[in-house]
């Protein structure tokens, strides 16, 4: 899918007052003070406390601009919720004096943050043939009674049936948010909650917005799409054009809401977006807002990104943060063009059915057709107002991609009296067929032809003397090859702390269908007039909410896990091989590896049960952020209580985490890892699948559990063979403990540099 981008204000901040006087230039721009936590804790003691804080913040800048009543019209949110700090439109300078008073963590701009933008559920075992089976996490979680997903992005389509709340029981009691009404908004038993938050955006732009900006109603189709799929309700015989009949699914109650989620009671927080290149943690919205949701108890997933696939492109990436890359899933949008000759060639497209079965239409080469004022190469790529109407009505066209976008060439040949379209390469492309995007033409289209076939088509035209042919189409389901890592997803390594592997999980994410808004049409053209309740997208957007669906239903079914035993149970039992039984590839049919998949392909039945968990407590989170360079003054301030890092110091590589990347190897490293037993009393054995030129060494390689929550720690020695690896490259393996009846996995990843190798 495109991408858009969208403002993110999520923290919700106050500072403690200083008196500081700041220079007043003229550039001005929106910037977020952050403090760290409250010293009152997660809420106000009264009103009162709310109303000292806010005041603090406008004395605080006030300092800075010369009086009280500047600060009072710069600020344009005082957080006093969990997060302690302020948003408000600063000069450069102003903020650069702020940020260096004491307690102080970060000040930055308000970033724009990039979308990361059915059958799907089936694929990943929660129903099968329409029917939902007994171990069925949907069954086994109650379809996620009474649990709450908050959702950012661009807004809702309250009226889908995605969120009819027909059959649904009570709110929550633990839901304290509200909804906001405007532009006709309303709420319901399952869609429980629906904010907006633009006074970023109009800081930032320095004029009021426009009345699609004063809403949570979606007027892009993106939030309604995330929303329904990670808890959309079952809604059937869905399709688009006559494509992808099914059921959209996925049961929980939701909510739309940023860093409120935490103050409103959610348990989960969904987010289709990020920033890229990934900033510093402390200068990264989504991971300091993450962090103290966690600190909370909710769990937050997002998305990897869209920027694959270059190397260290993964947004997203603290390891507080579930970070979720997309995969295909086994369905096809195929659309057939049959020859005069009985010749047939494949396309992809969502709209293919609308003819007659099997009828015979005439068929044009564009250039044939063209204008008597285009150029032959405007209509051999079929441009606007290349094609001559008189030489189209009534046939089937054919042109090439180019520069025209697909879905204006099939505008422009549906304006022209035409029957349908066949869009092929005009020469061998690089493209992948596996993740094309099928697209909502205006007309029946085969889009996407091969540039081989696209020759033999034209050469079918121009060698017969009436060629006809017909336009057919079949979804496909069960007969594709998945899942597969498209291109588009972004990849590792983390840039900002490569001992974290990224991302941790991949998802659904290819041509998923979802809720949509009906504020616009389903392709970009803004002169599409059509209308559709569902549409098709790509991304990591899609696959992000798959994963948010996954943990509800775990914490449902685990409600005193914390977020990192869920995401480990995620980890520990994905998947690397696909539906043939073959090991996963990427998008040029290569060998997929854990910089494109992190863990594998998520098994949510599997992930009920992980036997095994590697957990992590806040705590373990700073003592992180210390062995990255963080200090005990910062982190204390950050936490709003006394925290001193470890006195030995310690590496990132050694944080409890499900994978095990060691960036940098030069002879021989140990890492330590603890397993929590969330499951009956067993002995678990290793076995392991070095990397290639590495030798790896596990002690103790057994484990004997015989208790609920009791822990055992295990080390990894890795070292680099003499003449075995190569230096300055990934390699790749894995850990498993099992004690026959679970399989807990972890992923190894090592680059081994040239020097120090060892025999």
């Amino acid at each position: 899918m495109g991408i858009m981008s969208l403002p993110l204000f999520f923290l919700c901040l106050v500072v403690f007052s200083v008196m500081q006087y700041c220079p007043t230039l003229a550039l001005k721009r929106s910037y977020v003070v952050y403090l760290g936590s409250h010293s009152h804790g997660a809420e106000p003691t009264s009103k009162l406390d709310s109303i000292r804080i806010t005041d603090s913040h406008h004395e605080l800048l006030g300092s800075c601009m010369g009086s009280k009543k500047a600060a009072q019209g710069a600020i344009f949110y005082s957080y006093t919720h969990h997060i302690n700090g302020f948003a408000a439109v600063m000069e450069e300078e102003e903020a650069a004096e702020i940020s260096k008073q004491p307690g102080v963590i970060s000040v930055f701009l308000n970033q724009e943050h990039e979308l990361h933008t059915s059958r799907s559920w089936e694929f990943l075992g929660l129903e099968r043939n329409g029917e939902i089976p007994a171990h069925s996490i949907w069954e086994k979680a109650k379809f996620g009674e009474d649990i709450i997903i908050g959702n950012l992005d661009t807004g809702v389509w309250p009226e889908s049936e995605s969120f009819n709340d027909k059959g649904m029981g009570p709110i929550p009691s633990k839901w304290k948010g509200y909804c906001e009404t405007n532009d006709g908004v309303k709420c319901n038993r399952k869609l429980i909650g629906a904010r907006y938050f633009n006074k970023g955006v109009e800081a930032e732009k320095g004029k009021p917005l426009n009345s699609s900006f004063q809403t949570a109603r979606d007027t892009d189709g993106h939030g309604s799409h995330t929303l329904s799929t990670a808890g959309g309700g079952f809604v059937g015989g869905v399709d688009i054009f006559r494509s992808s009949y099914g059921t959209a699914t996925a049961l929980l109650k939701l909510e739309l809401l940023p860093t409120s989620a935490i103050h409103d009671g959610v348990d989960v927080l969904s987010i289709s977006l990020g920033s890229y290149p990934p900033p510093d943690y402390f200068q990264d919205t989504i991971a300091i807002g993450s962090f103290h949701a966690v600190k909370n108890g909710i769990i937050v997933v997002s998305s990897a990104g869209n920027e694959g696939p270059t190397p260290g492109t993964v947004k997203n990436s603290a390891p507080w943060i579930i970070t979720v890359a997309a995969s295909t899933i086994d369905r096809d949008f195929r659309s057939y063009l049959m020859l005069g000759n009985n010749k047939q060639f494949k396309g992809l497209s969502l709209y293919a059915n609308s003819l007659p079965a099997k009828k015979f239409y005439p068929l044009v080469y564009s250039v044939d057709a063209k204008a008597a004022n285009a150029s032959a190469r405007d209509a051999q790529f079929c441009s606007v107002g290349s094609l001559d109407p008189k030489k189209v009505k009534g046939k089937i066209v054919c042109c090439l991609f180019g520069h025209t976008g697909e879905v204006d060439a099939s505008l422009e040949v549906g304006q022209a009296g035409r029957i349908g379209m066949v869009l092929s390469y005009p020469q061998q492309s690089t493209h992948s067929f596996i993740y094309a995007r099928p697209r909502a033409h205006f007309v029946p289209t085969v889009s996407h032809v091969s540039a081989a076939d696209g020759l033999s088509i034209l050469l079918y035209t121009r060698t017969t003397k009436y060629p006809v042919d017909y336009i057919s189409g079949a979804t496909e389901v069960g007969t594709v090859a998945a899942p597969i890592m498209p291109s588009f997803s972004s990849t590792g390594p983390n840039r900002i702390t490569p001992e974290i592997l990224k991302p941790d999980i991949t998802a659904p994410g290819v041509n998923i269908l979802a809720a949509y808004s009906e504020a616009i049409g389903p392709t970009p053209l803004g002169s599409d007039d059509r209308r559709v309740p569902f549409n098709i997208l790509t991304g990591t957007s899609m696959s992000c909410p798959h994963v948010a669906g996954i943990v509800a239903l775990l914490k449902k079914i685990h409600p005193h896990w914390s977020p990192s035993a869920i995401k480990s149970a995620i980890m520990t039992t994905a998947r690397t091989r696909s539906n043939v039984r073959q090991p996963m590839l990427n998008g040029t049919l290569g060998a997929a590896n854990p910089f494109n998949y992190g863990a594998g392909q998520i098994s949510p039945n599997h992930a009920m049960d992980p036997g095994l968990v590697y957990d992590l407590t806040t705590t373990d989170y700073l003592n992180f952020l210390c062995s990255i360079g963080y200090n005990s003054t910062q982190l204390s301030t950050f936490m709003k209580k006394k925290y001193k890092c470890p006195s030995k110091p310690t590496s990132p590589s050694d944080l409890n985490y499900p994978s095990i990347p060691v960036p940098s190897l030069s002879g021989k490293v140990t890492v330590t890892r603890t397993l929590k037993n969330v499951g009956t009393p067993a002995t678990y054995t290793v076995r392991t699948q070095a990397p290639g030129g590495i030798s790896m060494k596990v002690e103790p390689k057994r484990l004997k559990f015989e208790k609920i929550n009791e822990e055992k720690t295990f080390k990894v020695t890795l070292e680099a063979k003499r003449d075995h690896v190569k230096g300055g490259e990934y390699v790749f393996g894995r850990l498993i403990w099992s004690d026959g009846e679970h399989y807990v996995r972890s992923r190894i990843v090592v680059n081994a540099t040239t020097t120090t190798l060892h025999m």
